[in-house]
């Protein structure tokens, strides 16, 4: 159908005495040019007045106590088929709405789910409680809305479709509000599930809600009943709700004083362990049972979870509660370091000022606990072997992840990359020796010294039972040959999200591969950094410029190149793979593979050009941007009087002192759409402003405008004004500089890589 409307979707929301709310919600969606439709089920306040400023449709509906037949009329009265639902205590934080028409076009039977930030009020501001996933993106022609309350989306025909996460995110401020409105709340809701329970007595989900409902007033007793009625029907262990009915169980059972019969729990561990909440449940249970080293064991466990839904639950309430038993022990010193884990948390800071007047040197920073108390490290032979490289950046890291191990205590043994014999061998017979000792990890990186054989052939990396981590700094595809290859023990190490799911796709003989970000150094550390108006650099960039101009492009790479330009933040594979999809309708995994490798040039060519245009952007309009790097000679912007090229290749030691000097850290990430580039957390820890397209791992570890500053290579025409209202406000890039130091230094240095890469072990 043809309409008016930018995009064809229509945004539908229900509301009723919503004047408090609604005008953030709306104005937060009408830039997008979607219709936006607003039924009215009663409001008595200006509702209605101020939805007509920004709805294209604003409807009445008569209340029949039915949330879904309530929704399914907006849907009825939608002028496009495509539905994106909202409610008026939600806004958009962030939405990809070149995504939702790809998702539309490409995926026509499935439903996109969005992720949901629910807030509380927490000292006058709202802060993260918890963050969940909702479909709330839909063809109407397929599905609608059942259940009188918590509605949920069905398949009109009875047939489960595609759930697929978007990359869109929206604020929910729903669940914060006044004690009154809280229980008036739940008291309606149970109500109307009761009436549902007597139409749906076999439904499990309605006995979930039932269990919610209960939390919401505080009796906890009943919401044990109903979620243990619940868990009684054979559910599908895999649902969404069903997980969270289980850590809802749990926590009822604490809070009703029945940890014994929490316990119980262990029988369900292997089908639920699946993520951070539950493991973090089962360390609340066995702390709570006094089994205090099954409970550090869980809550370790959790912090190696990439997410979580309720806030903290993989990250600060996991090293706060391992802080309260190291002091429950007396364990002092380990719950120092512990609760110092745990960032700002009022309780952890708490627990810090209380110990801090206990200890001879309260002041004392006492560092980050090297060896976390488990059973595991008391075994722990702390022994590794690194392997070198010819390359200066990846000999860099190297060295930083050799000083973290050696700060924790390890004994470290450098393979150097040598073309020499006779060096070879020396290093060979050294590593030998090393062996004797006993070894408990190798790392390599990009490939160099994993599949490290001996003249038969054999993987001595295999012979000896040793884990071998892979780090791989580049995509996959470069390196299909070695990943072939893979030892049995050898586990690919990727610093993007998006690399991880090639490699699990594509490279099957690799049987483990794990995402861990990479990490920055602080060259100067307790030093006091130069304030940000008084450095001498006002952009500076670091990186080369790879374009490959001798490369002849054929059909498809115009076709590769083209389309990639115009879905910009897809990754590299996909592009290839929905090319191919338009040639011929049936692809294999073989033949993407295969297409992604041989294309590969087009990849770094488009990168070269985006590095390019980024920076071309800045000095067309008058910004200086101070440059080093390799290839630069080559390219279009050399000789343009703002393009200060100062050197083609600097040791890295040298990056850290330019950016110690610079106003803005100008980034640019090649391709990585989930992960990130140890650029960032540099340019954060000299105490510059970061300036950097951004990614879906960016997006979920720091905020826009406080920590560093995003911008966008579909919009580069906005990235010069972004730099000259940060070059005219010194203050507000002062603000940036010090959030940002203090959120690379909590957790993004190479010491908290290298923890993570322990954690695999």
């Amino acid at each position: 159908m043809e309409t008016k409307f930018l995009h064809p979707i229509s945004v539908c929301i229900i509301a009723k005495n919503e004047e408090a709310r609604i005008e953030k919600c709306l104005a937060s969606l009408k830039p997008y040019g979607f219709e936006i439709i607003v039924v009215d089920t009663g409001s008595t306040d200006r509702t209605k007045e101020i939805a007509s400023q920004y709805a294209d449709k604003v409807l009445d509906y008569a209340w029949c106590d039915d949330f879904s037949a309530a929704r399914n009329y907006s849907l009825q009265e939608a002028s496009n088929n495509w539905i994106f639902m909202m409610d008026c205590d939600e806004w958009i934080k962030t939405i990809n709405v070149e995504e939702l028409n790809y998702f539309r076009k490409h995926h026509p039977d499935s439903v996109g789910a969005i992720s949901r930030e629910n807030l509380v009020t927490r000292d006058g501001q709202y802060v993260l409680n918890n963050t969940d996933h909702t479909e709330r993106f839909f063809n109407r022609k397929l599905y609608h809305y059942t259940g009188i309350i918590h509605e949920q989306l069905t398949p009109i025909r009875g047939t489960d479709l595609p759930c697929l996460l978007l990359h869109t995110t929206i604020e929910h401020s729903g669940y914060d509000m006044t004690e009154e409105q809280r229980i008036a709340k739940g008291q309606r809701n149970l109500t109307l599930l009761h009436k549902q329970l007597e139409q749906e007595p076999e439904n499990p989900y309605v006995y979930y809600q039932l269990g919610k409902g209960y939390e919401i007033v505080q009796d906890y007793a009943s919401a044990c009943e109903y979620y243990g009625k619940g868990l009684y029907f054979d559910v599908d262990p895999s649902l969404a709700y069903v997980q969270a009915m289980v850590v809802s169980y749990g926590n009822a059972l604490l809070l009703t004083g029945q940890k014994e019969a929490a316990l119980g729990f262990e029988q369900i561990y292997d089908t639920f362990a699946v993520n951070a909440d539950f493991v973090y449940l089962m360390g609340r249970i066995y702390m709570a049972n006094e089994r205090y080293p099954q409970a550090i064991e869980q809550f370790y466990k959790a912090t190696t979870y990439d997410t979580c839904k309720f806030n903290g639950a993989n990250s600060f309430l996991a090293y706060y509660h391992i802080a309260l038993i190291c002091e429950k022990v007396g364990d002092n010193d380990n719950a120092l370091a512990y609760y110092r884990e745990c960032g700002d948390y009022p309780p952890a800071i708490e627990g810090i000022e209380r110990l801090s007047r206990m200890t001879a040197d309260p002041v004392k920073d006492t560092e980050s606990p090297a060896a976390k108390p488990s059973a595991a490290d008391a075994q722990f032979k702390k022994r590794i072997v690194l392997f070198g490289s010819d390359n200066y950046i990846l000999q860099y890291i190297m060295e930083q992840y050799q000083r973290a191990f050696q700060n924790m205590g390890f004994d470290t043994f450098v393979f150097p990359d040598t073309t020499v014999q006779e060096e070879f061998n020396a290093a060979t017979e050294k590593l030998l020796s090393f062996h004797t000792q006993g070894i408990d990890a190798v790392l390599t990186f990009n490939n160099y010294g994993y599949t490290m054989h001996t003249d038969k052939g054999e993987c001595i990396w295999d012979l000896w039972n040793v884990p071998c981590f892979d780090l791989l700094f580049d995509h996959p595809m470069c390196y299909h040959d070695a990943l072939d290859k893979s030892p049995v023990n050898g586990i690919a190490i990727c610093e993007d999200r998006t690399h991880l799911k090639y490699i699990k796709r594509f490279c099957p003989t690799v049987r483990n591969a794990f995402f861990i970000p990479a990490g920055g150094e602080e060259l100067h550390p307790g030093e006091p950094h130069t304030p940000v108006k008084e450095r001498s650099i006002d952009v500076l960039f670091v990186g080369s410029f790879k374009y490959i101009s001798d490369y002849i492009a054929d059909r498809f790479d115009e076709l590769l190149t083209e389309y990639s330009f115009r879905h910009i933040n897809m990754p590299f594979e996909q592009a290839v793979e929905d090319c191919l999809r338009s040639i011929k309708s049936d692809v294999s995994d073989a033949e993407i593979r295969y297409m992604v490798a041989r294309y590969r040039v087009s990849n770094i060519n488009l990168a070269s050009i985006c590095r390019m245009k980024s920076i071309q952007a800045l000095v067309d309009a008058g910004i200086r941007v101070t440059v080093y790097g390799g290839g630069w000679k080559d390219s279009p912007l050399y000789g343009h009087p703002l393009f200060d090229l100062r050197a083609e290749m600097i040791p890295f030691e040298d990056s850290l002192r330019l950016m110690e000097d610079s106003k803005i850290v100008l980034n640019q990430l090649t391709w990585f759409r989930d992960g990130c580039s140890e650029r960032i957390f540099n340019a954060m820890l000299q105490g510059a402003v970061c300036l950097t397209d951004d990614s879906i791992y960016l997006r979920e570890q720091f905020t826009d405008g406080e920590d560093l500053v995003f911008y966008s290579l579909q919009e580069l025409n906005r990235l010069p004004q972004i730099v000259k209202d940060l070059l005219e406000d010194s203050d507000r890039m002062q603000r940036i500089a010090d959030s940002g130091y203090r959120a690379a230094a909590a957790g993004h240095t190479w010491s908290h890589s290298a923890e993570e890469l322990l954690r695999l072990l």
